[in-house]
């Protein structure tokens, strides 16, 4: 009995002390604090300038002529760029966007279609009876390394990693189709240059 009646008062003062501390612990709100993340992602984006070549015609527009070689060269449009590629001999500016990542630019030349010289791309750098032959190049570079312009499917023209917000020089070159020419009215080609990353 005294045993039973031990545990009981326990019991009931471990009770007592549960309800004043109960009675006298303060309860407190939940709070928090906002975190904000930002991600500023690496993308692809180029500019070209300018966006059209009218061959042979930096001399009063001059026509275009079976079996020739047309360079797109600000210094003539039958001149070859030198040994070493400079500025002054490229037409065309790429230019890779602040905050894009590095690429690498391969240039396609389509068909040209309509008008009197209608001639599909050789897509192996030779002109022929009905094809023509197209060529890409870009400043510092040597000239006999030009890369052939395809249809599609191009080999890359540059491909040392053309840095965020750097520009760089470049040009192409068409040798036009064997077959005389029969007909006037104008011929058009799409010729685009492409970014892939490096």
């Amino acid at each position: 009995m005294k045993i039973r009646k031990f545990v009981f008062v326990l019991g009931g003062f471990a009770l007592a002390v549960v309800m004043i501390l109960g009675a006298t612990l303060p309860v407190f709100a939940a709070d928090f604090a906002n975190i904000t993340i930002t991600a500023n992602p690496l993308f692809l984006s180029i500019t070209n300038t300018p966006n059209t070549w009218t061959m042979n015609g930096l001399v009063n527009g001059k026509a275009v002529r079976n079996a020739s070689v047309y360079y797109s060269n600000p210094l003539g449009d039958t001149t070859a760029p030198p040994a070493t590629v400079n500025d002054s001999s490229c037409r065309f500016t790429v230019n890779c966007s602040t905050g894009a990542t590095t690429c690498d630019l391969t240039v396609n030349v389509g068909n040209f279609s309509g008008g009197g010289l209608v001639m599909t791309n050789s897509n192996d750098g030779s002109n022929g009876a009905t094809t023509f032959g197209a060529y890409s190049w870009y400043s510092g570079m040597t000239y006999s390394n030009k890369v052939i312009a395809k249809d599609t499917g191009s080999t890359a023209m540059y491909t040392t990693g053309l840095a965020a917000d750097a520009t760089l020089k470049w040009g192409m070159e068409i040798k036009t189709r064997t077959d005389a020419v029969t007909a006037g009215g104008v011929s058009t080609s799409i010729a685009t240059i492409t970014a892939t990353e490096h």
